[in-house]
């Protein structure tokens, strides 16, 4: 579904990512892992088109463009951005309706706006509540919410469990499991890299914006010598 190939992207006169490869097939969840500052953002908003880069990204065949973020979406691409990127000043309810806004198919779009609130109640519950007054979890929820609705094959979360309680943090770990098991491909990006590991098939290590190696996530997981020099000891309380 995803093939990457020698994509660099700068900040200025910092080279925040040099010379990454990365697949990803269909139906899989694939882990970004790494320490903060490694690039794995980075790659992550590269691959929504939010950034101009060198290299080639190809999404189902075709080549993507660097800042393309709205074809991008259209094309199936959603991104969850690091600190959710929910809209603070607007309601529950009217964050949702972004979130339809490259969708045509108006009667499957009212199906799909229905069906999201009842996979998060809670969301539905406070509709009419200002999206600032939600908590750090109820707002993720409403993050991911809003990127389902945009009828996505490839979604990119991008440290889903930043900031957020140890239970919360399970929720979301599980519901992506369950977005696999719908059919949908994710792109994982995460600092508790042990968590991360446990459910994804795939993984990609980076380090100071490169990755430093891949493979099966298992593997990854239970390389000690690995683990311990990379994943981090706040990883293995993960």
């Amino acid at each position: 579904m995803l093939e990457i190939r020698n994509l660099h992207v700068s900040y200025g006169a910092i080279s925040a990512v040099r010379g990454v490869d990365l697949d990803i097939a269909v139906g899989e969840i694939v882990a970004l892992v790494g320490a903060n500052g490694a690039g794995k953002t980075t790659v992550a908003r590269a691959i929504a088109g939010l950034l101009p880069y060198q290299g080639e990204i190809r999404y189902a065949g075709r080549l993507l463009k660097p800042n393309s973020a709205e074809r991008n979406l259209r094309l199936g691409v959603a991104l969850v951005p690091e600190g959710r990127g929910i809209l603070s000043s607007m309601t529950v309810g009217e964050n949702l309706l972004m979130g339809l806004y490259t969708r045509i198919d108006r009667d499957q779009a009212a199906a799909d706006l229905a069906d999201v609130q009842s996979r998060f109640p809670i969301l539905a519950e406070r509709r009419d509540t200002m999206a600032s007054l939600l908590s750090g979890g109820e707002q993720q929820m409403l993050a991911i919410a809003r990127a389902l609705l945009s009828k996505p094959k490839l979604l990119l979360l991008d440290e889903p469990s930043l900031g957020l309680a140890p239970k919360m943090t399970d929720f979301v770990f599980e519901m992506v499991l369950r977005l696999r098991d719908e059919g949908l491909t994710v792109l994982l990006v995460e600092q508790k890299a042990r968590q991360a590991l446990k459910i994804a098939g795939r993984a990609y290590l980076m380090e100071t914006g490169r990755v430093l190696t891949s493979g099966p996530a298992r593997e990854l997981l239970e390389d000690h010598v690995l683990a311990n020099a990379f994943l981090g000891a706040g990883a293995s309380k993960a």
